[in-house]
């Protein structure tokens, strides 16, 4: 019997919610064990070889909005082809560190929450002490983790679009040279900023005593834990939706996202938006780990659901849910940029005076270390894609994340850092959209743009189109001629 495009689309809603579900369940904590592999037996309908072939035969007669929605539906299921292969060695995995345990100094926590214990260790002795502990820890997973690397890549070739970088490049729809360019040039125009702030900032509050910073440092700035009771999550997400409902942004908001910043052992440190139902069902996740981390996360997922739950209900389930990661991400981003207004912290945490310059001074680099990390890891993508034995890859991996942002990166966190389809260069493609999209917003609406109902109602114009078109194309729209650096590097000025 052959395949029809209509019911290989619902097929794929289905799988798509049923896959957001389990994630949610998993990396929230509810629940302890993982089933993806379970969960594509039972949709095992689209991982048959002819389902792509009945969309590759659509396409080939389709124009239009009509070809670009089947090329969207076709590069998502061939990603799920791709992950139905690795998912029982992703579930051993994920099975593996839900259990693991870290110990130090007589305390025994779980692997998931090691992050937080360095958030909050004021001394920088025992956060070092829990960071080696968890690399310790992790290394023990390191054949697993390049099994799945193997395995991920077989799978890619055996969809016969090519050779492993070529078919990635051309499923997730990027242009990975011009993306390899852009980055350099980031790198390049940020390096003597960076240096700068990183001498200003990062060396006189962590009494490294001439040793190289690691990452551990690195997240126990990110928490400035110091200005705690300023940024407690449960008050702070209070102001995050009145600052919605200023912006006439709250309304789908309030009624289709649920918001999860509940304590939970195994809660995954990360943060994430869980899209389950659009735009009916949107889960917020955040784990608090105490600190400033918590509401720049905060405000980063609030952009993701922003523009999941304001898509406009015409649109096809594609369009709302599929497409380009990048835009989603540039409105996260668009978000907590608010960390850095002076005059929207003041308003949220009454910082004031002297105190509120020391903290943009430090968000601000924080925020340039952040760029800088996502674009080597983009970097590092590339390398680990073209690297012909990805298992001798460590030490390049730690040389050139050190090296990018001044602290130490383990060799051997090497693979917990890599994600499949290189979600790093949607991220990049995010922070250069984002900075198109908030230059138009200072320029229409005044550097208060955030406190005003006019610009409320532009973004939710431009959150209304969903994914119909990608990052590159919506570039345009903002008055620039394409999805370059250039407004990203000049924005980078104005960071303290």
């Amino acid at each position: 019997m052959p395949f029809r495009v209509a019911e290989i689309r619902d097929r794929a809603q289905r799988l798509q919610s049923a896959l957001a579900r389990a994630h949610y369940r998993l990396r929230s904590g509810l629940d302890e064990r993982p089933s993806l592999a379970s969960l594509y037996r039972e949709h095992r309908f689209l991982l048959s070889p002819g389902v792509l072939q009945a969309i590759q035969r659509e396409l080939s007669e389709a124009y239009g909005d009509e070809r670009r929605r089947l090329k969207t539906l076709f590069n998502w299921v061939a990603g799920q082809q791709i992950e139905a292969e690795v998912a029982p060695l992703e579930d051993e995995l994920r099975s593996w560190e839900t259990g693991a345990t870290v110990s130090l100094g007589g305390r025994e926590i779980p692997l998931r929450r090691v992050p937080d214990w360095i958030v909050r260790a004021d001394d920088r002795e025992e956060r070092l002490g829990w960071e080696a502990a968890r690399h310790r820890r992790i290394e023990e997973a390191a054949a697993l983790r390049l099994d799945v690397v193997h395995r991920g890549r077989e799978a890619v070739v055996q969809l016969g679009l090519g050779a492993y970088t070529e078919s990635r490049e051309r499923l997730a729809g990027l242009d990975l040279a011009r993306l390899e360019r852009d980055a350099n040039a980031i790198l390049q125009g940020t390096e003597a900023r960076y240096r700068k702030m990183f001498a200003r900032e990062a060396g006189p509050r962590l009494d490294a005593n001439g040793v190289t910073p690691t990452r551990a440092d690195a997240r126990w700035l990110m928490g400035m834990r110091w200005l705690g009771r300023h940024f407690e999550i449960e008050p702070f997400a209070a102001h995050v939706r009145r600052a919605m409902e200023v912006m006439a942004l709250g309304r789908v908001f309030d009624r289709s996202v649920r918001v999860d910043i509940d304590r939970r052992p195994l809660k995954d440190e990360r943060s994430y938006t869980a899209v389950i139902d659009v735009p009916g069902d949107v889960r917020l996740v955040v784990c608090p780990l105490g600190g400033w981390i918590d509401a720049r996360r905060l405000l980063h997922e609030t952009g993701h659901a922003l523009h999941y739950t304001h898509a406009a209900a015409a649109l096809s389930w594609e369009e709302r849910v599929l497409g380009d990661d990048s835009i989603g991400e540039s409105f996260g981003l668009v978000f907590d940029s608010l960390t850095l207004d002076r005059v929207w912290i003041e308003s949220v945490t009454g910082l004031e005076g002297a105190a509120l310059e020391a903290y943009r001074q430090l968000a601000g680099f924080l925020r340039l270390y952040r760029l800088r990390r996502d674009t080597a890891r983009l970097l590092w993508e590339l390398e680990l894609a073209r690297a012909e034995r990805p298992g001798e890859q460590a030490d390049r991996y730690a040389d050139l994340l050190s090296e990018t942002t001044g602290f130490a990166h383990h060799p051997g966190t090497y693979l917990t850092d890599h994600r499949r389809g290189f979600q790093a260069a949607r991220r990049l493609r995010g922070w250069m959209l984002s900075s198109i999209i908030i230059d138009r917003l200072n320029k229409r609406f005044g550097p208060e743009w955030h406190r005003t109902g006019a610009a409320g109602k532009f973004v939710l114009e431009v959150l209304s189109a969903g994914r119909r078109e990608d990052a590159a194309q919506l570039a345009p729209q903002f008055g620039v001629e394409g999805l370059t650096p250039d407004t990203l590097l000049t924005r980078v000025e104005r960071w303290k």
